[in-house]
């Protein structure tokens, strides 16, 4: 008997994203190899959290990086990290702070999401500037005049339109010695992006492990400056205070490194064309089915540079009936409108785009 028979947990096909409410991705051979080498032995986990950032740094050309568990959990270290400026007795008082303790951090409205409730996590305070339409200047000058712990930049092409661009943002938060981080926890592919927002002068850059990177799904990695990285190891998980809970395991460490290693060995341009194929192969079976349109979208959901298959239906079809048949074939595909669904093929097989497109094209023919 298997895990899934012992719990009872139905097999689902990912045909939509690397989301975590589906477990994120796939980790390569390599990568459980190594999380089974380190599970088997102990380890000083300070000596393992520090080898690895050293290896993770180097990698990715930064000064420094540091494994957390989760973007997530990334963004909560950092705020802590920002907020106590080296201090053992201010972090320690988080997340109420001192009388002296900067808890105030800038976010554009336009980029509020879910993720940055880390922030509030670890004891901080969300100051908002611009509106649903721009980000001015003089707003962002006018905080930072004021003294801020730091700003937080969300990198979407869903917030580009009314957001500052992220090297004005970093030329006056360094003109008032305030830290920009960056969460780009789904902004790879393309891989250069590891190092391109410290190179552009962002003080930390965040990103998901458990993505397109296939590491272990709680995961997740800062790069950037080495001292705000040191100050990661000195207050972050499992030491304890406001970040006990972003803790990781030795074999999630172990893990992410091995993935990133793997990660940066593969040909972006043959990576690329793998996934093309299984589109057009897709695209193929589900367009004999008469009732749509297919169409490729060069594109994840996020701007990452990775191709997408969208499905464009005829009237009488319903996006919203053929996401639910295929949820109950135990196939996750993602949905736009009433009138177009879609299929990532990041983490499919060829076996299992075959079954995507089959299956698909039969719901579409018989809707």
């Amino acid at each position: 008997m298997d895990i899934f028979e012992k719990l009872g947990v139905r097999k689902y096909i990912n045909a939509h994203d690397t989301y975590t409410v589906y477990g994120g991705s796939r980790m390569s051979s390599e990568t459980l190899d190594a999380i089974r080498q380190i599970a088997e032995h102990f380890v000083d986990f300070e000596e393992l959290q520090r080898a690895a950032g050293e290896y993770v740094a180097k990698l990715t050309h930064n000064e420094g990086a540091f494994i957390t568990n989760g973007a997530a959990g990334a963004i909560q270290t950092a705020a802590a990290v920002c907020m106590c400026k080296g201090s053992d007795y201010r972090y320690m008082r988080l997340p109420e702070g001192t009388k002296d303790t900067c808890r105030d951090f800038v976010v554009m409205r336009a980029q509020h999401n879910a993720y940055d409730k880390a922030i509030e996590g670890a004891g901080g305070r969300i100051i908002e500037i611009g509106d649903a339409d721009e980000t001015l200047e003089y707003e962002l000058e006018g905080v930072l005049q004021e003294g801020v712990a730091g700003v937080f930049y969300f990198v979407s092409i869903n917030f580009e339109r009314a957001s500052m661009p992220l090297d004005k943002v970093i030329e006056l938060a360094h003109r008032y010695n305030t830290p920009v981080i960056v969460d780009a926890a789904a902004q790879i592919p393309p891989i250069e992006n590891l190092w391109k927002f410290t190179q552009m002068g962002a003080d930390l850059a965040i990103f998901s492990g458990g993505k397109t990177l296939c590491g272990p799904q709680d995961s997740g990695v800062m790069v950037g400056k080495k001292e705000l990285i040191n100050d990661c190891l000195r207050f972050g998980a499992p030491v304890h205070g406001v970040c006990r809970s972003c803790k990781t395991s030795r074999e999630s460490i172990v893990g992410l490194v091995m993935a990133i290693d793997h990660y940066l060995s593969i040909d972006p341009k043959q990576e690329y064309d793998r996934l093309n194929a299984l589109n057009f192969r897709m695209a193929e079976i589900i367009s004999a089915s008469r009732r749509c349109e297919t169409r490729i979208v060069p594109y994840g959901p996020v701007g990452q540079t990775y191709p997408r298959l969208f499905i464009d239906l005829s009237d009488g079809v319903s996006a919203r009936k053929l996401e639910k048949q295929m949820r109950e074939a135990a196939i996750y595909i993602g949905r736009q409108g009433e009138k177009t669904v879609y299929i990532s093929p990041l983490n499919l097989t060829v076996e299992e785009a075959n079954i995507v497109a089959q299956t698909l094209a039969g719901f579409i023919a018989g809707a």
